[in-house]
């Protein structure tokens, strides 16, 4: 489980994106908030081999804060889903230098 930066070499070309996992990412940070799909700086979620997703995260009053969209409309039913992305999570606190 991995969330990539918009500029990952795994995401940047979109036009590979979209051939790859069948579904078009768009980099929205500078799209207007209206128009907007997945959110100001969505980063894909790399689940496996496969790129899932989507999770906005931000931090609010010291506080890692994150919300998630799916391609398929829900998360992979795979009990090991939530613990990776929990794992994720973890490691981006701590990249961030956030207390868990």
């Amino acid at each position: 489980m991995r969330l990539l930066a918009p500029f990952d070499p795994l995401v940047w070309d979109r036009h590979r994106f979209e051939l790859l996992w069948d579904w078009t990412y768009r980099f929205e940070a500078y799209t207007p908030q209206p128009k907007r799909k997945f959110g100001y700086y969505a980063l894909p979620l790399l689940w496996r081999d496969r790129v899932v997703g989507w999770g906005n995260v931000s931090v609010k009053s010291g506080e890692l804060q994150s919300t998630f969209g799916y391609v398929q409309s829900l998360p992979p039913r795979d009990r090991r889903f939530k613990r990776e992305l929990d794992a994720e999570l973890h490691r981006m606190r701590a990249f961030l230098d956030l207390s868990s």
